[in-house]
């Protein structure tokens, strides 16, 4: 099994600029996503994904049973957010894009790992695991720069002084 799942940047512009890459950064440190989804009736659904790439080129990856919830969603409704956080460094990002099932196997088999393998014990042959790409098309992080004793003296200084918080984050806006 091909191990190496290190997809190209769709946009090289992207891939060396500094936000990108902070992006993806705080994408890889969480791992766990919650990928978002409108079902027929227009309601929004939300479930933890694991993120299977090493790399991020402009698209998020997912692997999903092939008659989940979200794999009917998405090919009812393209439309997905993705967000991911780390409460306790208090950075979050929140990702949307189109998404797509696939099912071709090579693919698969290149995001495949042993973790998958737990998953998905019957491997990335099989026709009852999809492939869940998302297109990134923008993203938004809010990146905290300050520990998180910083950023509770901040907030409780300014409680005291009737202000807002000052300095604990900065937030970006991708458009990919």
């Amino acid at each position: 099994m091909n191990t190496d799942n290190s997809f190209q940047p769709t946009n090289p512009a992207l891939a060396s600029d500094e936000s990108f890459e902070r992006l993806w950064d705080l994408i890889k440190d969480c791992r766990f996503g919650m990928l978002v989804s409108s079902d027929t009736e227009g309601a929004m659904h939300g479930r933890p994904m694991t993120t299977v790439q090493k790399h991020f080129g402009g698209t998020l990856w997912f692997l999903a049973p092939t008659d989940s919830e979200v794999v009917s969603d998405i090919e009812f409704n393209d439309n997905v957010c993705v967000t991911y956080a780390q409460t306790n460094a208090g950075d979050f990002v929140s990702v949307t894009g189109t998404g797509s099932v696939l099912t071709d196997t090579a693919i698969k088999e290149k995001l495949w790992s042993p973790i998958i393998q737990a998953w998905f014990p019957q491997g990335p042959a099989s026709k009852s695991v999809a492939v869940i790409k998302v297109d990134a098309q923008q993203a938004d992080f809010w990146d905290s720069k300050s520990n998180k004793l910083v950023q509770l003296f901040s907030m409780a200084s300014a409680y005291l002084k009737g202000t807002t918080p000052k300095n604990i984050g900065e937030h970006r806006h991708l458009n990919m």
